[in-house]
Parts: C-alpha cells; structure tokens; sequence
C-alpha cells in the first residue's frame, strides 16, 4: 500500500475551547480597630555570653560525617528504587500491554486531550507528532505498528516514521526498510493505573513522550511519569494470524 501525503498540522477538528473565566475573590469587609494595648513596663536587658564551640572539634567532625553518611544513603536507596521500578516495568504482564505484540498496529490516546497521536506536516515541511488526531481507525496518520523487542521495549512506526526522542526532544525519524533503527526510536512501556501506558526512552532515561492541553509536543526533557506522557491504548490489528481450524476425517 503506497503512503498517502500527510496532512498539514491544524487540519483537525478543533479541540475544546478554554475553560470559563475564574471568578475574583470577595473583597475582605473592613473591622474597626482594635484598641491597642497598653505598652508593658521596661524589662532589664540581661546579655548572654554564649561559649563559642571550637572549629574542627569532635562533634562538629563528627556531624559532618553523619550528614556525609545521610547523603550517600539517600542517592544509593534512589538509585535502588530507580532500578526496581526499571525491573517492574521491563518484567510487568497485563492485558494492557499485551496489546503490544509485534505487528500489531494501534491509536495511542492522549489522556489530556481525548485525541490521538498523529504525523503532521508545519510550517516548514517538517513531520511532527502532535495528539489532535482523529479517532476514526481509517486515519492512516494516527495508525502505529508495534516491533516489541522483548521486555516491554517497543518501538512505533507509521510507514516507517518513528517516534524518537533525541536531545530531549520528541520528533519523527524517518528509517527506510531494512535500516539499522537508532537507539533513539526505542520506548520502555510502563502501565500507569489500569488503562494508560507512558513512553521512556530507552537512550535518555527519565524522559518521556509527553503532550500539552493544546496537543502540541511537551519536551520529553521535563517529562516524567504524568497525566501528561499517558496514553490509551486502542488495538485496530493484530499481527498474529488467528489459528486456522481443520477438520481430520476418521478413516474406517
């Protein structure tokens, strides 16, 4: 099936208009004032020598080291927690993510705009992803299929234009048949409450596809595990042939 032109970006149904204005506060009613108090009788100022603690002397070292002690504690439990969420992640089962079968072709539903994630020509020619697709499953723009590389890392494509993140930033790279795809084209899937998945990178940890209200790309440098990188997930296809039943003949 040859690839058909994309569309230009904001060639779309618009997406809901801005909220109601917010109402001012009221205004605090003014209170007469209360009578001030009578001023209290001169007290005596008394100084307080304080014994100034010697530099360098035990207890101060001794802080010192127990706050040196406290900080390494603190990176190396994050770190640990930073690797048992990965492991969850690469090693978490459920219908959801199922869905992420290698040559199956998907919608991916921004949660913040009820759209779909879809390729759009701007201004200056460029491909682009935004999340203002259409939901209809004939809208060859918003179709991804799933190559799973095992342990819930994928990567999407539509024709051969791939999510990628580089640089801190979500783009679409183009890869013809039979390439070597780039790192930068790899996701770790992770289930977020039971019907959205969010998008990782692979080559740039931490970071994460993610939209704005408006359904243009947020930097997946200041993206993180967020209503913001979640996404629904709706299967059009499988690509595994369903079983072919056969009947045998008993031979008398």
């Amino acid at each position: 099936m040859a690839q058909q032109p994309y569309p230009q970006a904001g060639i779309y149904p618009p997406v809901s208009g801005p909220p109601p204005p917010y109402t001012e506060a009221p205004q605090p009613v003014p209170q007469p004032a209360a009578p001030q108090p009578a001023a209290p009788a001169p007290q005596p100022t008394v100084h307080v020598e304080q014994k100034k603690e010697k530099k360098g002397g035990f207890f101060s070292n001794l802080k010192k080291e127990a706050e040196k002690a406290g900080k390494s504690l603190g990176h190396e439990l994050d770190k640990a927690g930073k690797s048992i969420n990965s492991a969850v992640d690469r090693n978490y089962q459920s219908a959801l993510m199922d869905l992420f079968k290698t040559g199956n072709v998907v919608q991916l539903v921004s949660r913040v705009t009820g759209r779909s994630l879809q390729i759009v020509i701007n201004s200056l020619g460029q491909m682009v992803l935004d999340a203002n697709g259409s939901l209809d499953p004939s809208a060859f723009n918003t179709l991804w299929t799933v190559t799973n590389e095992g342990s819930n890392q994928v990567r999407l494509q539509n024709y051969h234009n791939y999510i990628a993140v580089v640089d801190g930033i979500t783009l679409i790279r183009s890869y013809p048949p039979g390439t070597p795809l780039g790192l930068d084209t790899k996701f770790q899937l992770s289930q977020a409450q039971t019907q959205f998945v969010t998008l990782e990178s692979i080559k740039e940890p931490q970071r994460h596809v993610g939209f704005l209200s408006n359904g243009e790309l947020k930097p997946a440098l200041t993206t993180i595990k967020e209503p913001a990188s979640q996404l629904g997930v709706k299967l059009l296809s499988s690509g595994i042939p369903a079983p072919v039943a056969t009947t045998v003949s008993a031979h008398k």
